[in-house]
């Protein structure tokens, strides 16, 4: 990494609907890198509802399930550092890509990026984690409104009507009298862990992909657990904090929606494609879950008639979790600050293919 920062080099940025291009080449030109031309390109429309559905393609089917922006195929061999948001950077780019020593992004997640071809050419690819705090106060915020009715009452109200009993009201509790379970120990997971302890709430975690050791010794007081199935068992709230691959499509299904107390809420703000949404709306409506909050579904926006909204049990918000007058505007701003501090400590923390690289 360090080499990059020697000489000035020739850099792209890939901008989107989201993310102005403008402001990924500003942020570019005021960090420790130098460059000697930043080319600027568009991905996509102006349409934000068409950036979701090409989103929800690349999560689902990978980089290149949408093409990229045409241009990069002729101006590519001449790139020396890509700076990109959503706009996918496929295997077949990143072999074209004779003088590529960096690919940054503008995100955390990385489904629309061929990491392993980039660990092959021995490219880093340095991420940003730009949207975890407000994910987890969403999260957290879903929680205490579907357990105690908050938005139930919201809406008798304003339809006129001073209504006191809900489909939960028998099991009002204050949240501390909950044992949550997060599947995903991830930035969103580890931040709602910390807050959800700061209310004296018992935690348990469950992560197949990650080594929980590190966040044991910060949460000595949160049960790590040994399956899913553990989780299920004794959590009144069960929360998905999970990235989505073709590995894990639909993997909370029927059979975990059964496994989960009767009296347990549903909470996803991660990905639709993590839940099988026509199971747990069959979970729902016959009373095998007592509710569920969700921000993110299978397609989006849902459709009107889609049988979750049919349901009495369910909190629904359009994908808001993420979003603050802040957090992605900033995205490139907060990416070159990761740079200079890795180039700054000599660490390598936001590199995520560090391993595959020797790093």
């Amino acid at each position: 990494m360090k080499e990059l920062f020697l000489h000035p080099v020739k850099a792209a940025v890939i901008g989107d609907v989201f993310v102005d291009p403008e402001d990924m080449a500003d942020a570019l030109e005021n960090s420790s890198l130098r460059t000697s031309e930043i080319k600027k390109y568009f991905w996509g429309s102006h349409d934000r509802q068409e950036f979701t559905r090409r989103q929800q393609h690349i999560e689902r089917e990978g980089p290149d399930a949408v093409p990229y922006v045409p241009e990069l195929k002729q101006d590519i061999g001449s790139i020396e550092v890509l700076v990109t948001h959503f706009c996918p950077v496929p295997k077949e780019l990143i072999q074209k890509a004779s003088r590529l020593k960096a690919i940054f992004t503008c995100r955390g997640g990385l489904e629309h990026i061929c990491v392993e071809e980039a660990s092959k050419s021995k490219i880093p690819v340095v991420n940003v984690i730009r949207n975890a705090e407000p994910v987890a106060d969403f999260a957290l915020g879903l929680m205490l409104s579907v357990t105690r009715g908050i938005s139930d009452s919201f809406c008798a109200l304003k339809a006129g009507r001073w209504k006191k009993t809900f489909y939960n009201s028998d099991h009002f509790k204050t949240l501390d009298q909950h044992v949550v379970g997060l599947l995903g120990a991830g930035n969103v997971g580890s931040a709602l862990a910390g807050k959800l302890r700061a209310l004296d709430v018992q935690v348990v975690m469950y992560d197949p992909y990650m080594d929980l050791k590190e966040f044991s010794k910060q949460f000595p007081d949160i049960k790590i657990a040994e399956s899913i199935d553990e989780v299920l068992e004794v959590s009144d709230i069960v929360s998905l904090h999970m990235r989505l691959t073709r590995e894990n499509q639909a993997f909370f299904g029927r059979d975990y929606f059964r496994k989960m107390k009767k009296t347990a809420y549903f909470i996803n703000t991660a990905r639709g494609g993590l839940a099988d949404q026509k199971a747990l709306a069959e979970a729902l409506k016959n009373g095998e879950i007592l509710g569920a909050a969700l921000d993110v579904f299978e397609t989006e926006p849902i459709e009107k008639e889609d049988p979750l909204l049919q349901c009495k049990n369910v909190l629904v918000t359009p994908h808001l979790a993420g979003t603050t007058v802040d957090a992605i505007p900033r995205s490139p701003y907060l990416l070159m600050k990761e740079i200079d501090h890795m180039v700054e400590s000599g660490t390598y923390g936001r590199v995520v293919n560090r391993r595959e690289l020797g790093y």
